[in-house]
């Protein structure tokens, strides 16, 4: 099986992938946006990299995790694959298009009656500050694209938060509440399935922000303590159609919400809290993916 991921080669992620596959009998192989060229001659069209004429002749898997600034040219890859017949991860990028919005992943999850935190996105500042008023200060400010914590405020006041509106352009930035906890959860699934795994992390002393990168404490615990957080990441990893999923959980008094569902985790953390190795699991998700699309067609 031939595996094609589409992502920065820098990032930890990609570098565990191709040790996982070195250690197997999978030929793996990473490509950055800026590897592609497109060609339409003579009635044909086809998408090379790497010494390949055509990745999609090439290839039997492609997984998708390079998205901003090239969206068009991803998702044009992940069509080509598609039409190819060869398997792409996510699959929701070939029929539902790319939505990176965390707005548009509440919308849909509420929609499912799962918990997430009451959240406002509009353009008018006004309304922005009379929202803030009816939930009640601190509450949160963030990007509706940010990650790894970027773009995410706790505002104490309406002076504030028109400071911190103000950088921004209109619809860029979502209000929440906020829930005060003192810890968050990671879940990741894989194909659909949560880990064996859970990870606690604990914001550092005076950051409300529980990333990695903003210096939380992370620890790992055995996921069968926690059975009703294992159903909810399983279930919106299902509904947002991601088949590897870092699912963000936080406690509201008694009830888990979620935060996020990240479609491309970034496992470091993880692997090395947990001794887990997610990028084998992953692996081994797409080799199976490919073994049944290979008994279907027979």
């Amino acid at each position: 099986m031939k595996i094609l991921w589409l992502g920065w080669r820098e990032l930890y992620t990609t570098r565990r992938m191709l040790e996982a596959a070195a250690a197997s009998d999978v030929r793996f192989e990473a490509c950055e946006v800026l590897d592609l060229y497109f060609e339409c001659a003579n009635g044909r069209s086809r998408i090379g990299a790497l010494g390949y004429e055509d990745l999609a002749t090439a290839f039997d898997v492609l997984v998708v995790r390079t998205f901003h600034p090239y969206i068009s040219e991803s998702l044009a890859l992940a069509r080509h694959f598609r039409d190819a017949g060869k398997i792409v991860v996510d699959e929701s990028l070939t029929d539902e298009g790319y939505a990176v919005s965390k707005m548009h992943d509440y919308l849909l999850l509420a929609k499912q009656n799962i918990a997430v935190p009451a959240t406002w996105q509009i353009y008018d500042p006004a309304r922005v500050e009379q929202q803030a008023e009816k939930f009640g200060y601190p509450v949160i400010l963030k990007g509706v694209h940010g990650a790894h914590g970027d773009h995410v405020y706790l505002v104490k006041d309406a002076q504030e938060l028109r400071r911190k509106m103000w950088r921004y352009s209109c619809g860029e930035l979502a209000l929440q509440e906020y829930l005060p906890a003192d810890e968050d959860f990671r879940v990741l699934t894989v194909g659909f399935q949560a880990l064996p795994f859970l990870i606690q992390k604990r914001a550092e002393l005076k950051e409300f922000r529980t990333n990695r990168s903003q210096g939380a404490v992370f620890s790992a615990l055995p996921l069968s303590d926690f059975p009703i957080l294992r159903e909810l990441a399983e279930k919106a990893a299902r509904v947002l159609r991601r088949e590897f999923a870092g699912v963000d959980i936080r406690f509201r008094g008694k009830e888990p919400v979620i935060l996020e569902v990240n479609r491309r985790p970034d496992f470091q953390g993880f692997e090395q809290a947990t001794q887990f190795d997610v990028a084998r699991a992953f692996l081994d998700y797409l080799k199976g993916r490919a073994v049944t699309l290979k008994t279907d067609r027979l």
